[in-house]
C-alpha cells in the first residue's frame, strides 16, 4: 500500500508542477483566433511535442464542451493539459486525505474535494466573466448606436468597440471582427459571440441584426430601444435581488450554524464530540454536511428569480 502511494504521490506531484508550468508559461492576453492562417505543414513546436496521453484524452467527448470552457474562461490550456491537471490535483488531494487521516474515508472525501476544486473554479470564473459583460453591454450598445448615428457600419462600430472598451467586451467583438477577416459573416460571427456568451440580452442583440439585415430598417434605433430594454431589465433584477437579501442571507446563517456550534462543542467538551467521529458512526457528520449543503441549494434555488 505504501508503495501504491509513492508511486500515486510522485505522478501527482509531476502532473501538478508540468500543468502549473505550461499555465504560466503561456500569454493570456493574445485572441484565441489568429488573424493569419497558419501555413499548411508546419506545426505548432508544443503541439508537435504532446504526449501521446494528452492526445488521446483530448478525443475524448467531454474536451468539446471544456474546450469552450476554457477559451471562454481565458485560459490557455488544452482540454488535455486542463484534464490532467485535474486528474493530478485529484490524486495529489487522495494522497494528502490517506497521509494525513490514514483511513479510506478521509482520503477519498478530500480526493473528492479536490475533483470539484477545479471545475468550481472554471466555473467561477466563467460566471465572473460573463457578468462583467453583462455590466457592459449597455454602454456597448451605446457606443454602436453613437457610431451609427454618425454614419460608420455595422462592422466600424464593432471595430470601435473593441478598441474602446475594456476586456471582456473589448476582446470579444475584437474575436467578431477577427472572425469576419478570416471570412465569416458579420451575422455568423455574432452568433458565434452568443453562444460563447449564453446571454439573454446579446441573443436579443444577436437576434435585432439578424431581423435588420433581412428586412430593413434604422438599426440605430432598433439598438436603442433594445438598450432600454436592457437597462430595464437590469434594473428590475436589481430591485428582486435586494427584496430576496434578507431570505438569502438567512440561508446562509441557517447553514453556517451547525459548523459553528460543532466548532464551539469541540473546545468546550473534546471527547463528548469526537465520539462522533468514532468507528461505526463517521457516516453521521458526513451525512449532516451533505443535507445542509442540500438544504442550502434549495434555498438559494427557490430565491433565483428568472426575469
Amino acid at each position: 500500500m505504501m508503495l501504491f502511494a509513492s508511486v500515486l504521490m510522485g505522478m501527482a506531484v509531476f502532473t501538478l508542477v508540468w500543468g502549473i508550468h505550461l499555465l504560466l508559461r503561456r500569454e493570456t492576453t493574445a485572441l484565441l483566433i489568429p488573424l493569419e492562417p497558419t501555413p499548411q505543414g508546419r506545426e505548432q513546436p508544443r503541439r508537435a511535442a504532446a504526449s501521446r496521453w494528452e492526445k488521446w484524452i483530448e478525443h475524448l467527448a467531454i474536451t468539446r464542451q471544456l474546450e469552450t470552457q476554457l477559451e471562454y474562461a481565458r485560459i490557455s490550456m488544452r482540454s488535455g493539459e486542463w484534464l490532467l491537471l485535474w486528474m493530478g490535483i485529484t490524486a495529489g488531494s487522495f494522497l494528502l486525505g490517506w497521509l494525513i487521516s490514514r483511513t479510506l474515508l478521509g482520503a477519498v472525501g478530500l480526493a473528492f474535494m479536490g475533483f470539484l476544486a477545479p471545475k468550481w473554479w472554471l466555473s467561477r470564473r466563467i460566471h465572473k466573466r460573463r457578468q462583467m459583460f453583462q455590466d457592459q453591454l449597455t454602454d456597448v450598445l451605446r457606443l454602436i448606436t453613437n457610431a451609427l448615428q454618425a454614419g460608420h457600419g455595422l462592422l466600424q462600430a464593432l471595430h470601435i468597440v473593441a478598441e474602446e472598451m475594456p476586456p471582456p467586451a473589448g476582446e470579444e467583438f475584437g474575436r467578431v471582427v477577427a472572425e469576419v477577416g478570416l471570412g465569416y459573416s458579420l451575422v455568423e460571427a455574432l452568433h458565434h459571440l452568443a453562444e460563447r456568451i449564453e446571454n439573454d440580452d446579446l441573443d436579443m442583440v444577436v437576434t435585432a441584426v439578424e431581423v435588420q439585415s433581412e428586412v430593413g430598417g434604422s438599426l440605430a434605433e432598433i439598438l436603442e430601444t433594445v438598450s432600454r430594454t436592457i437597462e430595464d431589465r437590469i434594473r428590475l433584477k436589481g430591485e428582486i435581488r435586494t427584496l430576496t437579501a434578507q431570505q438569502r442571507m438567512s440561508g446562509y446563517v441557517i447553514s453556517g450554524m451547525p459548523f459553528v456550534l460543532a466548532v464551539i462543542l469541540t473546545l468546550l467538551n473534546p471527547q463528548y464530540m469526537m465520539k462522533l467521529f468514532t468507528p461505526g458512526w463517521r457516516w453521521l457528520p458526513a451525512l449532516g454536511v451533505a443535507m445542509i449543503v442540500l438544504g442550502n441549494v434549495f434555498i438559494q434555488r427557490m430565491m433565483r428569480i428568472d426575469v
